[in-house]
This record gives structure tokens, sequence and C-alpha cells, in this order.
């Protein structure tokens, strides 16, 4: 196996970095009665005692209900009980559609995660991003979900002929996959005012409407709203964000806890089709975003995840400050800001990109959570390699020839104060 890589932005000083936490994305992380730390990971959590600079060997959840660890969500209720939001042990999948995964279902823990009890039906549209369900100042808990309808295998229509490919040290290396298809992302929220035991859902679903200027008329046609997440406002609204195929994250608002919301809108935040961390700050009330900032022409040049950054909106989401870059690529600039482009229309990578950089490297799927004065970060950087007699790079985990993309889930625990500089 070859060395890892150099990576260009290490941690600043003050900030902890560390890897080896499980290999996929961290499904929740909370503070239990006794102060130490509990991340989920996968089927099973590590447990902190340092606050976070340490963590144990992984335990199981031990939650009989659980089916796969996918996409899983845990928090700790108002209540002191851990509420886990997990797929079901014996369901068959409702459809061959994409991403139309199995029913979820809520357990709860009342003994800091070893047992679980319950496992009460969500009724979500689909299927959730991980770690998206939160709860309201209410004691409402809101899950937000997506279904994505992937009909895509048609005569005529081959994979590797709408996909974006470039060449890395002489080697094929696919940069982007089912986008290029033709698919619908529709999105809903569910939510639970009795901790999780009977759930509803939103009025009407989530799509995108809007024209090339952002008005919500129908001439752009319909835009993806993917994965989304949400967070509650100060000023007591719900905000909803989430990926889209337009440049930008596209947002929408509720008044009234997630059961109304406004049209998808753009924001001014630039974006790949990429999966963004929204957060609400419990010390300030400010909302934190975490997600891929490029710009049009970097996805057209197969760059869509290789810069990772994080805004700061004081104003409930009508304005960001504060923008930085937490890592970035080669082959791309440094810069903490990219600036909203238009037209604000579909942009997909380009069916060649040309000559990746040896230094090419990934980062998605954040997330972050917050205990005292610190904010802990998790994501999913990968980068490439190959054998030296392969003649084919790796298709963003799927294997070709002997070659490899391999990666690793980072967590970076920054001062809190960090985020504000």
């Amino acid at each position: 196996m070859a060395a890892k890589p150099g990576f260009r932005k290490p941690a600043p000083e003050g900030v902890v970095e560390q890897t080896g936490i499980g290999t996929g994305s961290s499904n929740g992380m909370v503070v239990l009665d006794d102060g130490s730390l509990m991340m989920v990971v996968g089927s099973g959590c590590h447990i902190s005692t340092d606050g976070g600079q340490t963590w144990g060997e992984p335990r199981p959840l031990n939650c009989q209900a659980m089916g796969s660890p996918s996409n899983l969500s845990c928090i700790k209720l108002q209540s002191g009980k851990l509420a886990l939001a997990h797929r079901g042990r014996e369901e068959a999948g409702r459809g061959t559609e994409m991403f139309n995964w199995n029913p979820f279902y809520l357990s709860v823990s009342e003994d800091g995660g070893r047992t679980w009890a319950g496992a009460w039906p969500m009724k979500l549209l689909g299927g959730p991003y991980h770690d998206a369900m939160i709860q309201l100042s209410s004691g409402r808990l809101l899950m937000p979900s997506r279904i994505c309808h992937s009909n895509n295998r048609h005569p005529g229509l081959e994979y590797d002929r709408v996909s974006s490919f470039g060449t890395w040290k002489g080697l094929r290396l696919q940069v982007s996959g089912h986008y290029h298809y033709p698919e619908v992302d529709i999105a809903a929220v569910s939510y639970s005012d009795d901790e999780g035991q009977n759930w509803q859902q939103c009025q009407g679903q989530l799509m995108g409407w809007f024209d090339a200027e952002g008005i919500p008329n129908g001439r752009g046609g319909i835009t993806a709203v993917d994965e989304p997440g949400v967070a509650e406002c100060a000023d007591g609204r719900v905000m909803l964000l989430a990926r889209s195929t337009v440049g930008r994250l596209v947002q929408s608002a509720s008044e009234d806890g997630g059961e109304t919301w406004t049209p998808i809108l753009p924001t001014d935040l630039a974006s790949s089709y990429s999966p963004p961390r929204l957060r609400r700050i419990p010390s300030t009330g400010d909302l934190l975003c975490v997600w891929n900032q490029v710009s049009r022409d970097e996805i057209k040049r197969g760059y869509r995840r290789g810069r990772l950054s994080a805004a700061i909106s004081r104003d409930s989401g009508a304005s960001w400050e504060r923008f930085r870059t937490i890592e970035v690529s080669a082959g791309m600039e440094d810069v903490d800001r990219v600036a909203p482009q238009h037209p604000i229309t579909p942009v997909v990578g380009l069916p060649e990109v040309g000559t990746l950089p040896e230094g090419f490297v990934t980062f998605d799927y954040p997330n972050v959570w917050f205990a005292d004065d610190k904010a802990y970060l998790t994501y999913h950087r990968s980068w490439v390699e190959a054998d030296e007699d392969a003649r084919e790079a790796v298709t963003l985990g799927e294997r070709k020839g002997r070659a490899r993309k391999p990666g690793e889930m980072v967590l970076r625990i920054y001062p809190l104060a960090e985020f504000y500089r």
C-alpha cells in the first residue's frame, strides 16, 4: 500500500485532529450524564472520558430492532433519554428505486445507550441523511428525509457515458457518478411531539421549482432537494438546507415547527451536489454550516468535493459570514469565500476533465456537534492510490483492477471561538 499523502491544510494550532475512529460517517455524538462523550459510528459507539482527546474501543449499540447501520441518528433528548433513529431489522426494501430504504424506526435508551426499548415507525419520505434528527426547544422531534427516484437503465444510456472522468498519474479516474443520470430528489420533514412514539409528515413535499434568477415560477424545471438537514433558528423558525444540482445549496423555512414549509429557494452558498451540515450553536443561537464550497467552473473540472468550508449566520440564515476553508485539494485555490454565480441552472462535471494533480483529494459528509466551548467536526477524507501495474484508477469506492481510493474519517476538535475569527 502506498503511503498516505500529505494534505495542504493541516489542523491549525490549538485544533486537535484524529483519525482511525471508524471509517464511515459519524452518526451522532452525545454528552452522557457522567460528562463523557459517546460517538456513534456505524453499528457501534466509542466513549471518551477526556473531552475527545482519546476514545475507547468500539462497543456494540445492542439495539435489537436495528437493521443496517446506515444513516443512523442519535441524540440526547431533553428528558435525558437517548433517541436512536434506525432502519428496521427484518423489513424488506420498499422498491428498487435508488435510496428507497427500509422503513425507519425510533428506539430510546434510559441507561446511556447500553440497552434500547421501543421501535416506533417514523413515517419518513424515503430515508434520511445521517444524523439528521433534532429536537426543538419546544420538545418536538424533527427528522428531514428525502426520496431519490432514479430510473436510469435505458437502452443506449450507459454508465461510462454519463459520468465525469479524469486522468490521475496516467490512470483513468471517475470523479462523479449518479447525478449524471436522470433522477428526481424530493424532501419532506416528519415530526413527533411524544419523544418519537408517534410521527406525522409535514404538509406537502419539497422540490425546487425556480428559474435561473431564483424566482419560484417553474421556468427552470424541477431541481433536486437532496439529503436535507434542519436547525432551529434564534428567531424561532426552523431552517432547512439541502444539496442540489444548480451550483448552490437550497433552503426552506418553517414558522410552525416543521408542519409547513416555504418554497425551496437557492441560497448564496456556492456548492456542488454534495450534502451540507447545518447546526445551531447552543451557546450563541447562531447557525454553522459546513459544506463543499466550490464554483461552477470547479464542478465542471471534477473538483465537486475538493474544498470543505464553514460559515456562520448570526441572523437566522439571512446572511453568512466568517467564511473559512477547512481543507482543499491540490489543483484548487485556497480561498475562504467562493462567490455565488449566475445563472442558477444545473451544472455537472465535464465528461472528460483532463489531468488531475497527484494530490487530488476529496472531503465529504461533514458532521459537527458542540460540548462546552468545543466544536467536534468529522468528515470523510479520500485520496487516490494505485498499484504500479494497475491500468485503471478506482471509481469512487468501486474497484477496477487493483487500484484503490482509500479514505478515513477525520475528527477535528476546535475551540468554538475559532469559527468566529
